[in-house]
């Protein structure tokens, strides 16, 4: 009876073993791991975990053709570029590849000076982008929302090499935590 009970327990941990595996493998295939990745790579101060899960290279061109668009359409009387921009179709402005990464590799050396340096503060827990994400999952792409307070970031995630990686930020909420948080506050 004895001999037939331990060959049950055995069976059942490994049973338990091999489900746990599993769902653990799901896991790391799906957005939030990615998410739990950055924010343990922030908490961390572990730059190379983060770029791991952040095309910073796409993220590049697609910020700085929002920010060119964004920061032509403020330079020019209201509804003066679309006027222009009209009969001549979209404007596009493309940087050359050597001036992207000329942008990547200054980005890169900032991002990981911020986090080496222990002065800066980073987020409490790895946990904190979990737990503020609101995912939506369509094939091998996702859309995420980060909302906390009246801060909102919502990004585009995108499976590359059974891996997800943020590959698109969205240009406005970028630029009002920029606003926000990074430059100084306007004098009165």
């Amino acid at each position: 009876m004895k001999k037939k009970r331990s060959t049950i327990l055995i069976v059942f941990i490994i049973g338990l073993a091999f489900g746990l595996g599993l769902a653990w493998r799901w896991v790391q295939e799906t957005p939030y791991y990615s998410l739990y990745q950055i924010g343990a790579a922030l908490k961390n101060r572990d730059p190379h975990t983060f770029f791991r899960y952040v095309d910073l290279e796409a993220l590049l061109k697609q910020q700085a053709s929002g920010s060119f668009s964004s920061l032509l359409s403020s330079l020019t009387p209201a509804g003066s570029l679309g006027k222009l921009a009209g009969p001549l179709g979209d404007i596009k402005i493309q940087l050359t590849p050597e001036v992207n990464r000329g942008l990547s590799t200054l980005v890169s050396r900032q991002i990981r000076d911020y986090l080496e340096n222990p002065n800066n503060p980073t987020l409490p827990s790895s946990f904190l982008l979990l737990s503020v994400a609101q995912v939506k999952v369509k094939e091998d792409t996702a859309l995420v929302d980060l909302k906390h307070n009246k801060d909102q970031l919502r990004l585009g995630m995108k499976k590359q090499e059974g891996v997800w990686r943020v590959v698109e930020l969205n240009p406005e909420d970028t630029q009002k935590l920029i606003k926000t948080y990074l430059l100084p506050a306007a004098p009165k």
